[in-house]
C-alpha cells in the first residue's frame, strides 16, 4: 500500500511539499506492522486497514482486588521457610511432578509478594484508543512539531492515496475534521488521567473537560 501511495502523482506531491516543509518521509519504508517500531510509512499504510471504533477507557481499583492480599503473606512466610536450614520443604507441581528447589527460589518468592503487594495497591486505566484515528492524529501533530504547521491538505491527500491504494473508500479529510480527531484524542486521554487521579485521591474533583488541551500534550 505505501508503494501504491508513492504511485500516486498527487500523494507524490503532497509528500514532496511535507519534505520541503521538514517532514521527510518520502523516503521511509514500511518495517514493522506490528507498530512496537513502526515508520510514518507503516502508519500511512495502516490507516485504510484500521477500525474506526469509540475510545473507551477501563479503570482499575485496587478494592477489586484487595482480596488477594493473603497471597503476599502467603509468599513472604514460603520465602522465609525455604530459607530455615532446620525446614523442609519439599515442592510438587500440579501434576505431582517434583520441582527442582532452585538456590534463588526464596528471592524469587520475596520479589513476587513485593511486586503484587504493589499491584494490588495500584490505580491504573486501560485507554483503548480508536486506532484509524489515533495514527491521524499523531501524524497530524508530528508535521506540525516538524514543520510548524499541520499541512492538513498534504495530509489529507496522502491518507486518500493510501485508501484507493488499500482498495478502500475514499477518505477526503478536512482540516476542522482533522482538528477534531487531533482535539478529541488529546482530550480522552487527559479526562481519563484526571479521573485516575480523583480515584487515587490526587484530585479533588474529576473534571470533565480541559479549555486548552494542547498546553498539557
Amino acid at each position: 500500500m505505501w508503494k501504491g501511495v508513492l504511485r500516486d502523482s498527487e500523494a507524490r506531491r503532497a509528500l514532496d511539499r511535507l519534505e520541503q516543509a521538514g517532514f521527510k518521509i518520502k523516503r521511509l519504508s514500511p518495517r514493522d506492522p506490528t507498530f512496537h517500531n513502526a515508520s510514518w510509512a507503516d502508519c500511512i499504510a495502516a490507516i485504510p486497514l484500521l477500525e474506526n471504533r469509540p475510545s473507551r477507557t477501563h479503570f482499575h481499583h485496587p478494592v477489586s482486588v484487595r482480596k488477594h492480599l493473603p497471597l503476599v503473606k502467603a509468599l513472604r512466610n514460603f520465602a522465609r521457610q525455604l530459607g530455615d536450614p532446620f525446614r523442609e520443604t519439599r515442592l510438587v507441581s500440579t501434576r505431582d511432578t517434583t520441582i527442582r528447589r532452585d538456590e534463588d527460589l526464596p528471592d524469587l518468592a520475596e520479589r513476587a509478594a513485593s511486586f503484587i503487594e504493589k499491584f494490588l495497591s495500584w490505580h491504573w486505566y486501560i485507554r483503548e484508543r480508536n486506532p484509524r484515528n489515533a495514527l491521524i492524529a499523531e501524524l497530524r501533530w508530528e508535521i506540525r512539531n516538524r514543520t510548524g504547521r499541520p499541512y492538513d491538505r498534504e495530509l489529507s491527500t496522502v491518507i486518500d492515496a493510501a485508501c484507493r491504494a488499500a482498495g478502500r473508500k475514499e477518505l477526503y479529510l478536512d482540516n476542522t475534521t482533522l482538528d477534531r480527531i487531533e482535539k478529541r484524542d488529546r482530550e480522552t486521554r487527559v479526562k481519563s488521567f484526571r479521573r485516575l487521579k480523583f480515584y487515587a485521591g490526587l484530585s479533588p474533583t474529576p473534571k470533565s473537560s480541559t479549555r486548552n488541551p494542547q498546553k498539557r500534550r
